[in-house]
This record gives C-alpha cells, sequence and structure tokens, in this order.
C-alpha cells in the first residue's frame, strides 16, 4: 500500500466514513509485520518536532487504537487477528501500538500542512449527489412530457400509458397515441426503465435516447434506434424479430437479454450478452458471456465479466482495468459534470474497482485515489483530474 493510500485513509478515520474495505487495509498497516518497513517511511522528518503531546491527546491516540482492534476482530478478518493474539507477547502489541501512534500522527501533521490542497476535493464540503429518476416521453405529434421523477418506469399496453405502479400518464390518458414512432430520452444524470407494448422491457442509462414505434401490430420486425446505453431483456417473439439499430450497428435477436454501450462520445459500441444470442450486423453471432466490440468498421469478439456491463443497471461503478478517460465519462455523465485533465495523457492510465452510484461523488474519486495514481479537484460541477 502506498503512502499517498495511509494518508487519504487516515483522513477518512477522522471523518468517521470509513467502508469495510478501508478499515480492513487500515488494518492491515497496524497489525500485519509485513508492513512494518512501509509503515516506516512514514516516520519522516514531519515527526522531528516532538510536540506529540500537543497533536492527538493520549487519550485520542487510544480510542483510535482500540477502535481498529476493535473493528479487526470482526468477520471475515477474524482469523488473522486470532493468529495475532495468540501468538504475540505484550511487548509485541506495544510496538504495534506505537507504530499506530507514529502512523496516526505522522499524517495528522500531513493533513494539517501545506500538502492537504490535494485532499479537498474529497472533503465532506463538495457534496455532488449522484442522478436518478429523469427522463422525458415525445409522442409522434411532437408533445413532449416530462416524466415522473418518483417513478422509475412506464409501460405502453393496449394504446395507453402508465407508470410501473399502474397509475396513468394524466398528460395523455387514453389518447395521444394517435401516429407511430415515439421517442423517451434521459439527460445527463438520469436513468429510466422502459416496457414496450411487446412486453420488453428497456432500461436506458443516463444520457441516452430510445425510439420505438407505439405497436408492433403489422411490423415484419420490432425495430427500435438506440443513442447511448441500455439493457434490454426481449420478449420471445420468432416470427417477429427484434433489432436495436445504433450509429454503425444493428443488433438482431429472438429473445434474450442483453446490453448495448452506444454513445457517441465513445470509441467503440460494445454489445454483452447475458443470455439468449443475438446477431450483430448480420454477421457475427454472440453467445452469453461475450462482448462484441465495434471499432472504425471492425468487430471483435471477447470472453467478459457480464455483470461488469451491467452494474450501472444495478446500481453500481464496476471498472476492472479500465482506462481513466472511459470512468471519468461514466462518472460525468451520472453526476452530470465537466471533466477536465491537467494532463490529456493520465486518460489512458488503467483502473478498478466497485462502489454504488449512488452514494456522493467524492466516494467515486476516493476509491480511484486509493487505486493509486491519481487525484482530484472539484470546482463547482467540474471534476479537475491531476496527476
Amino acid at each position: 500500500m502506498k503512502k499517498e493510500k495511509y494518508q487519504v485513509l487516515y483522513k477518512l478515520w477522522l471523518e468517521g466514513r470509513m467502508t469495510n474495505q478501508e478499515w480492513a487495509w487500515f488494518r492491515d498497516a497496524v497489525i500485519d509485520r509485513q508492513n512494518d518497513a512501509v509503515l516506516d517511511e512514514l516516520i519522516d522528518a514531519d515527526l522531528a518536532n516532538n510536540e506529540f503531546d500537543k497533536i492527538l491527546s493520549a487519550e485520542d491516540l487510544n480510542r483510535a487504537y482500540h477502535a481498529i482492534l476493535d473493528r479487526a476482530e470482526r468477520k471475515p478478518l477474524e482469523t488473522k487477528v486470532d493468529h495475532l493474539f495468540t501468538n504475540v507477547r505484550m511487548w509485541q502489541l506495544a510496538a504495534v501500538a506505537a507504530v499506530f501512534i507514529l502512523m496516526t500522527i505522522s499524517l495528522y501533521i500531513y493533513y494539517s500542512g501545506p500538502r492537504l490542497e490535494k485532499s479537498k476535493p474529497l472533503s465532506i464540503a463538495n457534496q455532488i449527489l449522484p442522478g436518478g429518476n429523469k427522463a422525458t416521453l415525445t409522442l409522434a405529434d411532437g408533445k413532449t412530457i416530462t416524466l415522473s421523477s418518483d417513478q422509475n418506469g412506464v409501460s405502453i399496453t393496449a394504446g395507453k400509458i402508465s407508470y410501473n405502479d399502474g397509475s396513468l400518464l394524466k398528460e395523455v390518458g387514453t389518447t395521444g397515441l394517435t401516429n407511430d414512432l415515439m421517442e423517451i430520452h434521459t439527460p445527463r444524470g438520469g436513468q429510466y426503465a422502459l416496457t414496450l407494448p411487446d412486453g420488453s422491457k428497456i432500461w436506458l442509462n443516463a444520457a441516452s435516447t430510445l425510439k420505438f414505434p407505439k405497436s408492433f401490430a403489422g411490423h415484419s420486425a420490432r425495430v427500435v434506434e438506440l443513442a447511448g446505453e441500455a439493457y434490454l431483456e426481449v420478449a420471445k417473439n420468432r416470427e417477429q424479430p427484434f433489432k436495436v439499430k445504433t450509429a454503425g450497428q444493428e443488433v438482431e435477436v429472438l429473445g434474450t437479454h442483453f446490453n448495448v454501450n452506444a454513445y457517441s462520445d465513445e470509441v467503440n459500441i460494445k454489445t454483452t450478452l447475458l443470455e439468449g444470442r443475438v446477431k450483430i450486423n448480420n454477421a457475427v453471432i454472440l453467445r452469453p458471456g461475450e462482448e462484441a466490440v465495434l471499432a472504425a468498421g471492425r468487430i471483435d469478439v471477447h470472453q467478459v465479466s457480464a455483470s461488469e456491463a451491467v452494474a450501472w443497471k444495478n446500481g453500481e461503478f464496476m471498472f476492472n482495468d479500465e482506462q481513466l478517460g472511459v470512468i471519468m465519462r461514466k462518472i460525468g455523465r451520472w453526476y452530470d459534470l465537466e471533466i477536465q485533465y491537467q494532463d490529456e495523457k493520465i486518460q489512458t492510465q488503467l483502473f478498478g474497482g466497485t462502489i454504488t452510484k449512488f452514494g456522493n461523488v467524492s466516494d467515486v474519486l476516493r476509491m480511484l485515489e486509493l487505486t493509486g495514481g491519481v487525484h482530484f479537484k472539484i470546482e463547482g460541477r467540474r471534476i479537475i483530474v491531476i496527476k
């Protein structure tokens, strides 16, 4: 674990905002003897002032030390803790406590000094809340309806539009579906679900648009047009194939679960199959657990973890060796933020991690900082990425 991680974790401990995983990391820094050499790096010139008693009281240090040991006794970390207490003597515990005290003092000084600048964006003062249920529905006659943020989806059945709880849209009632093509749009910071007349279910991610007919009756195929990202669970109908059209790609299915990522600001179009079978551009057939990546007219197929592709639908950000530029575009769409880089080259750096997408944006940025090699500064609704 790098020195910067200790510094971030200590600040989280002071604020009482540590996650279970972060507690585990911090715990290991205290009781895992293999980390002694790393901890020694923290005992630097900052400790030369010999004024420890003015920095933290003995009561504060004792509380911190026992709090972390108490937390460490909880599952699933109890094996290491049991080993500690059955194999070390009192003088060894005292040594561990001393290391912890020196570490907390060093980190306290770090956050009290001029180097605090990089930690400011992660403070509680920078509260930028996540997106939510936001969408507009445009009828074929041009009328646009702002859908309720208290609902999470709408259904179109027998010429009627209703929310998922069964209540009819007052603006539409039983009329308004006089023409064929309709459109549902989510803004940056929005998501919404839609059930089509054939029973197919679609979840739209932020900044996405889906065009679809009010009824599939009389059509040789069920065709929808997507810009952005959507997860689809298509109702089976062998007599009427389902097709999803995006810029440069067409996905044909009979009945399946899959995700399509086709944002205009992304280099690739990604189609990830969870269940069933799909055909892409009438050429490439995907099987469950495979992802097709379309770039510059070429389609490459890879084995992937499908859960990563649909993490957004399940309320999570999940990154696995993903480029920072791609990650920050996802964060920008969901929190409706502008992203700026001090050094554009850092966009290709790879990061990983999983965190809820319904927390404050500072929690997501903190996770990336813990991965190492990047820092952030928040100015209004702009995130500045600092190497």
